[in-house]
């Protein structure tokens, strides 16, 4: 295993925030999906705001790709 093998593996966290048209385009849905697919933990919902909102933690190669 090299440098950055190990280095994708560290634990990371992400807190994020989605701007512009997201309401009603399944945006939410297909966080949760993708995050669920490489096993990503967290959390995703729409605001009161009109923004999609969450946090993920995982390994840092995982977060990256999303």
């Amino acid at each position: 295993m090299g440098v950055q093998d190990l280095q994708d593996h560290v634990l990371v966290q992400c807190d994020f925030e989605i701007f512009g048209q997201v309401q009603g385009c399944g945006f939410t849905k297909h966080c949760r999906d993708n995050c669920l697919a490489l096993g990503i933990k967290g959390w995703v919902k729409n605001s009161k705001q009109g923004t999609i909102m969450g946090k993920m933690q995982g390994a840092k190669g995982d977060v990256g790709k999303m």
